[in-house]
């Protein structure tokens, strides 16, 4: 029963006891006016009116009282009912799996169930007022939320997807948001006059991160369905699938390009072994009969495109299993046609290989150095025996058939190739044979990765002895060629120099002997002097002559003692001071003065030496020029410069010095010398243990620096 009907009930109540209360008043107005009259019978009517009246209200009231006994049972059971509806739609409201909140129409928070409460970070139930535009984004609460209210209040319910709001600890979510209004209650206050309203709140993070995640997911699926389709291109792979419940073959995008199939061609098993070489179908049929029965199989197949193009191609398929049934035969095809030119094409080459090295006796040796092995082909192991424990570096296996100093000349060339990834190339002694040399040749090569790192290390070896036999019978020959060379040359230039001054003595003795058959002989002594000159020079070409032959006959005894090279000097500037006079040209003997500077010589050679050297920078000088000697220790050793301010030489001369009797032009110039004076000295000096070496500028001048051995200590 509503509250309207009971409250037209309680009137009904109220009107009838007015009635009663009128009854009452009536009849006594009426008998007292009967009575006052004197009309019994009137009183008597009225009397009797009154009772039916009075009964009929009797009979009402009862009626009534029943009725508000029976309405007084349906309100407490309707009560009962309601707080049991309460009950329910308080443990609903607490227990809904979603966050809810009940609002006014302006917003403020009224109560939330358990699920609010931890989503929107707020208590269940508090004194403060809580207000629903503090728990949204401020944008949507105005655009959206406001508006929804309204149509809520209109319609009765209203919902939002995609709505930020605040949660706990500040948290920003998007979730979506229903708003029903709630039934009107008898006890509403003024402020909800318009409504009390349900709102639920779903957050959405998870949902839009799974729903992005499915975006990206299926983003990255056609990635990778195009990065599989374009990796099957590039490989030349096509797949097929054959379902056997029902039979259908089925072939992929990839493998209709590679065979160039057309898109309307039935994709069938007879349709792919059309495809074989007549020769190759019974095997793949095959194949596949067996892989519908459970084994995997792998064959390379010659095939032909639908254009007539030759194939090679590798076949793999194997079955799929499903309660111990083949239901289907997965399989794949890839075109190996220029994988299979190239292995043709390798083992050619490698054919031609093995033959050219067993042609030319060439062992090849594979050193593996991750896997820590050595490896020798037979025509090495028949060379060299094999390499023992396979674990040994190249070093340990080639050094027990090298002589002993080798083994660390090619760990020298190994350490090169590895470190720096130099080509090994290598010659290396082997112990004599029969009196006979023994070379082998080494050559290899590094192998690394991408970041230098060496894996491994193969090359080849081979006997390299008759080269090396076939090199020296070549410079044994190219040497006594030059020898006979020389010789020649030498023979020219002796018999040039014997015969001047031979040709000064017998023209002088001609005259002396016409004169004297003349009978007008008479002795001129500028003439006997020219005689003795020319015999002297003669004298001393012999004694080149035979000084450069003990030197090169290795006759030549040099005794080395401790000699004062100030001393040395000092004594040969003397036999060329007057030379220098006659030219004008100063001599430096600064060198001469100072503590002794003592080296190790042969005091007879090393005063040849000096004077050699001095003569020399006094002839090729300029008038007016000078020569300066000097002495100093450098480098542990003693070195004698001396420098001449003459014409000084080219290039090309200097390639041509210290050589027996070439005197690189001066012959021209009409300064005597013979040419033997820088050969001789440096022989000598080399035989004192010391060297010899030249620097000239053309129109400068020229320095030669003589370096010997200090004297020992003491």
């Amino acid at each position: 029963m509503s509250s309207k009907v009971l409250k037209q009930r309680v009137q009904a109540h109220d009107r009838l006891l007015l009635q009663a209360e009128g009854v009452g008043q009536l009849l006594d107005e009426q008998l007292l006016a009967a009575i006052a009259r004197g009309d019994l019978s009137h009183v008597e009517a009225a009397a009797r009116r009154h009772d039916a009246r009075l009964s009929e209200l009797t009979e009402d009231l009862r009626i009534y009282q029943a009725e508000l006994h029976a309405q007084a049972d349906e309100l407490q059971a309707s009560q009962v009912r309601t707080e049991a509806m309460v009950q329910r739609f308080a443990a609903l409201f607490a227990g809904m799996p979603v966050a809810c909140v009940i609002v006014t129409f302006n917003g403020r928070l009224l109560e939330c169930n358990g699920l609010a409460s931890s989503l929107l970070n707020l208590p269940q139930r508090t004194a403060s007022a809580t207000f629903l535009h503090r728990l949204v984004d401020s944008a949507d609460y105005q655009d959206r939320v406001r508006p929804a209210l309204h149509e809520a209040q209109a319609r009765n319910s209203s919902a939002l997807e995609g709505v930020g709001f605040f949660g706990d600890g500040g948290r920003r979510f998007t979730g979506d948001l229903f708003i029903s209004r709630l039934p009107a209650a008898a006890e509403e206050s003024p402020e909800d006059d318009l409504g009390q309203y349900l709102c639920a709140v779903i957050d959405r993070t998870e949902h839009l991160q799974d729903l992005q995640a499915l975006a990206a997911s299926e983003v990255a699926l056609r990635r990778s369905e195009a990065f599989l389709a374009e990796s099957a291109r590039l490989a030349r792979v096509g797949g097929w699938e054959l379902t056997l419940r029902p039979y259908v073959l089925r072939w992929s995008t990839q493998l209709r390009q590679m065979l160039e199939l057309p898109a309307d061609n039935t994709a069938t098993l007879e349709a792919t072994l059309a495809r074989c070489a007549p020769y190759d179908r019974k095997l793949l049929a095959g194949a596949v009969a067996r892989a519908e029965l459970g084994q995997p199989f792998e064959i390379e197949l010659d095939m032909v495109s639908a254009t007539g193009r030759p194939l090679r191609v590798l076949a793999v398929g194997s079955a799929e299993l499903s309660e111990q049934r083949v239901v289907r035969v997965l399989g794949a095809f890839q075109d190996i046609t220029s994988q299979h030119q190239v292995r043709r094409q390798l083992g050619e080459l490698t054919e031609r290989l093995a033959i050219a090295n067993e042609a030319g006796g060439i062992g090849v040796w594979d050193w593996n150095l991750v896997e820590g092995t050595l490896d020798f082909d037979p025509r090495l192991c028949e060379m060299l025996g094999p390499p023992g424990a396979s674990n040994v570096t190249l070093v340990q296996a080639l050094a027990p058939h090298l002589m002993p100093d080798e083994a660390a000349h090619l760990e020298a060339a190994l350490h090169l190739a590895l470190t720096c990834l130099d080509p090994l190339n290598v010659e290396l002694r082997r112990p004599d044979h029969g009196g006979v040399e023994r070379w082998l040749h080494v050559t290899g090569r590094a192998h690394a990765d991408p970041h230098g790192k060496v894996l491994r290390v193969i090359g080849c070896a081979w006997d390299s002895s008759p080269e090396h036999e076939a090199l020296r019978l070549l410079a044994a020959k190219e040497a006594a060629e030059t020898a006979n060379l020389a010789k020649s040359a030498f023979l020219s230039r002796m018999s040039h120099e014997l015969r001047t001054p031979l040709n000064a003595v017998l023209g002088f003795a001609q005259l002396m002997r016409l004169e004297a058959e003349a009978g007008d002989l008479v002795m001129k002594p500028h003439r006997v002097t020219l005689i003795e000159s020319a015999a002297r020079h003669l004298l001393e070409l012999v004694n080149e002559v035979l000084d450069v032959s003990r030197i090169e006959s290795g006759h030549v005894e040099v005794r080395l003692l401790p000699l004062d090279l100030r001393h040395s000097l000092a004594e040969a500037l003397p036999m060329v001071q007057g030379q220098a006079e006659r030219l004008g040209v100063a001599l430096d003997a600064g060198a001469c003065e100072g503590e002794p500077c003592m080296v190790l010589g042969d005091r007879l050679r090393l005063r040849e030496v000096l004077i050699n050297l001095v003569s020399n920078a006094v002839k090729y000088n300029v008038p007016g020029g000078r020569v300066e000697c000097r002495i100093e220790r450098v480098d542990g050793g003693v070195e004698l410069s001396v420098t001449d301010t003459g014409v000084g030489m080219s290039e090309a001369q200097q390639a041509e010095l210290f050589q027996p009797f070439n005197r690189v032009g001066a012959e021209k110039s009409g300064i005597e010398g013979s040419g033997m004076g820088l050969f001789v000295s440096r022989r000598f000096v080399e035989l004192m243990g010391g060297q010899v070496r030249l620097v000239s500028t053309p129109q400068q001048g020229t320095t030669v620096t003589v370096r010997l051995q200090p004297a020992p200590a003491g």
